[in-house]
């Protein structure tokens, strides 16, 4: 209802952009623990501190390290969650950290913390851009740009016609793809688009992370920006490493993610496809 009404206020791509550039970016706060320990800094973008989710972070998962909150508040009408990750990140970085961990609030401990501070001692922040985990279930996961075919069309269509409309009205035509037999049947993958994504979890180097005045583009609206970022880290051939620390994440869906949510998606990918499409248009032309 509403939210299509939204959609139709908009004549083509360029206007929803233009929406999303000048909107506002929402309100958050900085909550922090454990002050005195800056060579490891986690940041964790929240809805409340004192939830769940936060608690178990601070008191179980990350026990011990320093500990950026990054609040949004419940019923943040213009919550963005790349502009919150900035802003904890450049606050940790007034500390200057050897290594900051960006994770979401949702996730639930496996390993102890000292496992990760042993891993990361192993490895030299200014030779190593982005820290990988081994064995993820829903982070360090290799994706894919693939291209929507006539099969995702009619599964599109089927599954609701609205957003098939809207992938057409705001030129989406290329989608992140998982290597599972769902997206291979209905998106054809876009050679040496091959790349890790930082999904729930990402560590940087702060000698990385100097590079940079934002990490995420905070045009996206709570959708593909860490496939945008994760993307980048390819292009600009980022050093990468792996570790062997372990953490469990609260896993949502993949293809079969419900309509409301697809449809709140819209205005991100219409943006990285606005971003990308030259460069991708390129590398398919590249393996004709």
């Amino acid at each position: 209802g509403d939210i299509l009404r939204f959609y139709d206020s908009f004549d083509n791509r360029d206007q929803l952009i233009k929406w999303m550039k000048d909107r506002p970016k929402g309100n958050y706060r900085i909550v922090e623990f454990n002050r005195d320990e800056n060579d490891i800094i986690v940041v964790i973008p929240t809805i409340d501190v004192n939830g769940k989710f936060a608690k178990t972070c601070r008191e179980e998962i990350f026990k011990g390290l320093h500990i950026i909150f990054v609040e949004s508040g419940v019923g943040n009408y213009y919550f963005n969650y790349a502009h919150n990750c900035n802003a904890g990140i450049k606050k940790a970085m007034e500390y200057k950290p050897k290594w900051i961990v960006l994770s979401n609030d949702d996730m639930y401990k496996i390993d102890d913390v000292d496992v990760l501070e042993k891993e990361l001692a192993k490895l030299d922040n200014k030779k190593v851009d982005i820290v990988f985990l081994e064995n993820g279930d829903y982070y360090s996961i290799p994706l894919y740009f693939g291209k929507k075919t006539w099969r995702y069309e009619i599964y599109r269509y089927i599954r609701g016609k609205e957003l098939a409309k809207l992938y057409r009205k705001f030129e989406i035509d290329y989608f992140i793809a998982y290597y599972n037999y769902k997206f291979k049947l209905v998106f054809k993958k876009i050679p040496n688009t091959d790349f890790v994504n930082t999904n729930a979890i990402g560590i940087f180097s702060s000698n990385y992370i100097k590079k940079f005045e934002n990490i995420f583009d905070d045009t996206y609206i709570n959708d593909t920006e860490d496939g945008d970022f994760s993307f980048r880290l390819k292009l600009e051939n980022a050093n990468t490493a792996f570790i062997k620390y372990r953490i469990g994440a609260f896993i949502g869906s993949t293809l079969d993610t419900n309509i409301a949510r697809a449809l709140r998606a819209v205005p991100s990918k219409a943006y990285f496809n606005y971003k990308y499409a030259g460069i991708l248009n390129d590398l398919i032309k590249k393996s004709l």
